[in-house]
């Protein structure tokens, strides 16, 4: 491995066990509006760390989830903020009604880091995003 991505991997682990869950039950949607570039992603037991150069980033605007890679517009979805009884919010994509993608979505207030993590796959992706503050440094 590499330093740099021995690095990365370090401070996305000590990022993951450092947060404090918020509770987003308040106002969830507002704190996930803004762009977020995707920093790894873990698939099963396989950690993946996302190369900079590819830029992927998601965009909340409203109820909208946009996907983008080096800022083309991959993908557009539409999503619902849900609530189960441990208060922890999921989103719920419905882009195929009939079979729809739902993300349990943790967001860590001190660092600007949100997890989400696909319940409707049985390998349960999970991928770390963090907030990119300003647009014109990506």
């Amino acid at each position: 491995m590499r330093p740099t991505s021995v690095t990365v991997t370090l401070i996305a682990l000590l990022a993951t066990y450092a947060c404090k869950k918020e509770n987003l039950a308040d106002n969830p949607s507002s704190k996930l509006q803004g762009s977020w570039r995707l920093v790894q992603t873990v698939s099963g037991k396989h950690l993946s760390l996302v190369d900079s150069s590819a830029l992927n980033t998601i965009t909340f605007n409203g109820n909208n989830m946009l996907t983008y890679r080096h800022d083309t517009l991959v993908s557009r979805e539409s999503f619902l903020m849900a609530f189960k009884a441990d208060r922890l919010p999921y989103l719920v994509s419905d882009k195929d009604p009939w079979n729809p993608r739902i993300y349990s979505c943790t967001f860590c207030h001190s660092n600007d880091t949100l997890y989400l993590s696909a319940v409707h796959l049985t390998d349960g992706i999970k991928a770390t995003y963090v907030r990119v503050k300003n647009k014109g440094a990506l």
